[in-house]
């Protein structure tokens, strides 16, 4: 490891001060280039090297740098930084398959739009938020809650379809049974109509739902098919990308 101004960073965030050495710092970042590497994103932590003074200089001096190739075989992999110890360099953990908990995705189901109720729920759910400055955040809070409210809305008013298919047919199984043994009544006979008809309807639902999940998964398997590409595609982005400008705040 190289001392003094010839740490090797590779971008002006990576220095807690302005004493950088900008000619190293851009023979480092072409070599990164040139070998088409990647770096993996450092969890929890901005630097991993401090001088220890009073008032320290702390750097980004140790870093993961990865091929296309091995990002495709980890692509669930979690680096994040242990503490100093008696060294001034925080060690850095990099596990494989990071089993990350992530709470239920939400799937907008195309059969919602012919319920009653529906555009309700939206145009509530869409109005509920208060007006944010920033409009990527203001649109990413409005659809967060559009689609609580919506998965909310469709729990208490339509329900598990397979599970209402379910209780349906055990209900017209045993007033098949009993229709052996006995004539059934008026009402167990409206009722076991009534129930024929609404089966019709939710195993046309059932349908839908199982066409959209087809259409998703063949687009899965489509990414599958070609995320060596997309991986390449995004890498020589990120390269062609000067990396010292950050985000910008609306």
């Amino acid at each position: 490891m190289l001392s003094g101004d010839f740490n090797l960073i590779a971008d002006p965030s990576d220095k807690s001060n302005d004493r950088i050495n900008r000619q190293m710092m851009g023979r480092f970042r072409r070599c990164i280039s040139d070998l088409d590497m990647h770096e993996v994103y450092l969890n929890g932590r901005r630097y991993t090297w401090s001088n220890k003074r009073t008032t320290p200089t702390l750097e980004k001096l140790d870093r993961v740098l990865v091929s296309v190739e091995w990002e495709a075989l980890y692509p669930a992999s979690f680096l994040s930084a242990l503490s100093t110890g008696v060294s001034d360099h925080c060690p850095l953990h990099l596990v494989l398959e990071a089993n990350l908990r992530r709470g239920r995705r939400f799937h907008f189901e195309s059969f919602w739009t012919k319920i009653d109720g529906f555009q309700d729920v939206v145009q509530s759910a869409w109005s509920s938020q208060p007006w944010v400055r920033n409009p990527f955040k203001r649109l990413a809070a409005k659809l967060k809650a559009t689609a609580k409210c919506l998965a909310s809305w469709s729990n208490k008013y339509v329900g598990s379809i397979k599970q209402q298919i379910r209780i349906a047919n055990e209900v017209i199984l045993r007033l098949d049974v009993a229709m052996e043994s006995r004539v059934l009544t008026v009402e167990e006979m409206e009722l076991r109509r009534l129930l024929k008809h609404k089966l019709l309807g939710l195993a046309s639902l059932e349908r839908t739902i199982a066409r959209q999940r087809s259409r998703v998964l063949r687009l899965r398997e489509g990414d599958a098919c070609t995320q060596y590409f997309h991986a390449h595609a995004s890498h020589r982005h990120r390269k062609t990308t000067s990396p010292s400008f950050g985000w910008t705040e609306f």
